[in-house]
């Protein structure tokens, strides 16, 4: 999933380093953002963290300040997200360079103490293969130096291996028939293909001791430094999600 990998987890939009990608202590540093509206995780903080803005209802601006390292990744959601244990989140990345990556989460759980769990659903970035999407489980206060798991991939025939596609739309879900995590990708110009298409989507089964329940978010990770990324047309269960940060 990336090139490296930091150890520990610092909850929200700040954290106290003593250098680039090392957490000055283990312990959680829990605080809500700027407006107090949202919440955000910084499950592998390298460096500064990112700022958020919400212009508009549904879209995120995504800043990454020059200090950030390149193996930062964060989780953002808007406090109008309920917990859930079969949501269908979708979002449109919208702009981005070299190896950003995003995402879909999935059942997040970022409590005061014990370390974030949740199910992703990420473009890889990985030897700069763009047309594959991995699912993972994270469990940042078990395995803080290595806090994600694989265990699915699904290499998208529609897309090409690079560079990365935008706008790319994507949608994520929990099928409760089938205990599976399936998502489906589509570009400009694409019909929003069905799910359970196999070459423009993927589903993986949930695996044993993954979060049953959890609220709905998205993932921004690996951004280059003083760039900005946009996420649209966020919406969980087709409701425009608010609260944004």
């Amino acid at each position: 999933m990336s090139r490296r990998v930091t150890a520990a987890i610092t909850v929200a939009c700040a954290c106290a380093l003593t250098a680039c990608g090392t957490p000055s202590s283990v312990t959680t540093d829990r605080h809500t953002s700027p407006n107090s509206s949202t919440c955000t995780a910084r499950v592998t903080p390298d460096c500064s963290g990112y700022h958020y803005a919400s212009p508009s209802p549904g879209t995120v601006v995504v800043t990454v300040p020059p200090s950030s390292g390149g193996s930062n990744r964060e989780f953002f959601w808007g406090l109008s997200g309920q917990n859930e244990a079969y949501p269908t989140v979708c979002a449109t990345f919208v702009n981005g360079k070299g190896i950003d990556q995003e995402g879909i989460v999935l059942r997040l759980n970022d409590p005061a103490v014990g370390g974030t769990t949740a199910i992703t659903v990420t473009r890889n970035i990985w030897m700069d293969t763009f047309n594959i999407f991995n699912f993972h489980i994270w469990k940042t206060g078990v395995r803080r130096s290595s806090p994600f798991t694989l265990f699915g991939s699904k290499v998208i025939p529609e897309l090409p291996a690079r560079p990365a596609v935008y706008p790319l739309r994507m949608c994520a879900r929990v099928v409760a028939a089938t205990d599976q995590v399936q998502f489906v990708v589509w570009t400009n110009g694409q019909t929003e293909p069905r799910w359970g298409s196999t070459i423009q989507g993927g589903e993986a089964k949930v695996p044993t001791g993954a979060p049953s329940t959890g609220r709905s978010g998205w993932f921004a990770g690996h951004l280059a430094p003083g760039s900005s990324v946009t996420y649209s047309g966020l919406t969980v269960d087709g409701v425009t999600a608010t609260g944004l940060p």
